[in-house]
């Protein structure tokens, strides 16, 4: 019977670079006050011998896994795989790692379910795009686990959030389509009870009325709740002229649904989306879209869960809601009419 490939431990790695164990285990744990020449000889012999840590005993050992888990709901949108993207290295330059979970948008709350699975792998923080579901508020916070909502309002929990102001970008959003000469207007939303999509709206509503129109309650929609088809049949049936939609996904979505019954964007009605990920992808500009500045966004996500792990809570630094102001990106969805 064949034998199991031998453990390597620190000892072997210690006597194949000459270096002492504790010198081999402050580099593999990042910790610092060793050379690059070091660190260099340590990655080779860990090459060398197909040396694999061991994070789950490290991690019993020290009480910390280096790891901090990102939770969203969707893998399809881009802007949550670019924003991660920049998230994780920040991590990484700290000297963690990154685990991503995701409901796969069953839903727009961070459920039980999900919460345990999560704290199953031992991350020492979470950032979730999810806000939590009102029966796992107490128990994430019972953890004492580090937690940071990013992307969403942390106020009404008590916990930590990072977001922008929603509603200015909606504002920003009707403003733009007011002033190109839309009037009958609508707005696409995602799930009926976010904050962050009623506050898009709620912006998107006032911007309309200091102009002196109203959004048609008959003109809101929530797709995550409704068939795009049947959305688009009644706008059309109703004549609406300019669209105002939650992010850039159902914006696409909803000019694919448009245009198969042979209306063109920018000629027959106007659109805006939320995200600018068109700069994420180096797409062309095409879309109207609302931009919050996405690096810095992901950056002072991270900054957060990163003072958090440190025991700081940085009470008087502003939030990225009080220091940054989103921008309209215009692009080819939206001329005047």
């Amino acid at each position: 019977m064949s034998q199991g490939k031998k453990k390597i431990t620190l000892k072997d790695i210690a006597a194949y670079t000459g270096l002492s164990v504790n010198t081999v285990s402050r580099v593999l744990n990042k910790k610092p006050y060793y050379t690059k020449e070091v660190e260099e000889k340590v990655t080779e012999a860990c090459r060398a011998l197909g040396y694999i840590a061991d994070r789950n005993a490290s991690g019993l050992r020290s009480g910390s896994t280096r790891t901090i888990a990102i939770v969203f709901d969707d893998l399809v949108n881009p802007f949550y795989s670019y924003t991660t993207d920049i998230i994780s290295r920040i991590f990484e330059e700290h000297g963690y790692n990154t685990i991503i979970f995701s409901n796969n948008a069953r839903s727009p709350y961070l459920d039980y379910d999900l919460i345990r699975n999560v704290l199953s792998r031992k991350p020492d923080g979470i950032l979730s795009f999810l806000e939590p579901a009102e029966d796992t508020v107490a128990f994430i916070r019972d953890t004492g686990i580090p937690f940071v909502i990013f992307g969403r309002d942390g106020a009404p929990y008590s916990m930590r959030g990072v977001d922008a102001d929603e509603e200015f970008g909606g504002k920003l959003a009707g403003q733009h389509l007011v002033s190109r000469g839309y009037k009958n207007l609508a707005y696409i939303g995602s799930w009926h009870d976010v904050k962050v999509c009623l506050d898009r709206q709620r912006g998107f509503a006032d911007a309309l009325e200091s102009a002196g129109l109203t959004l048609d309650p008959s003109h809101i929609f929530y797709i995550r709740e409704a068939l795009p088809d049947e959305i688009v049949d009644k706008l059309i049936a109703d004549g609406v002229d300019g669209l105002f939609c939650y992010n850039d996904i159902i914006a696409f979505v909803m000019i694919e649904a448009i245009e198969r019954r042979g209306l063109v964007t920018g000629r027959d009605y106007g659109i805006v989306g939320y995200d600018n990920i068109q700069q994420m992808l180096r797409m062309p500009r095409f879309l109207t879209t609302i931009d919050v500045n996405v690096y810095e966004f992901a950056r002072a996500g991270a900054e957060v869960m990163l003072a958090l792990l440190a025991g700081e809570e940085k009470a008087a630094v502003p939030s990225f809601r009080e220091t940054h102001v989103s921008v309209l990106i215009e692009g080819r969805s939206t001329p005047q009419r």
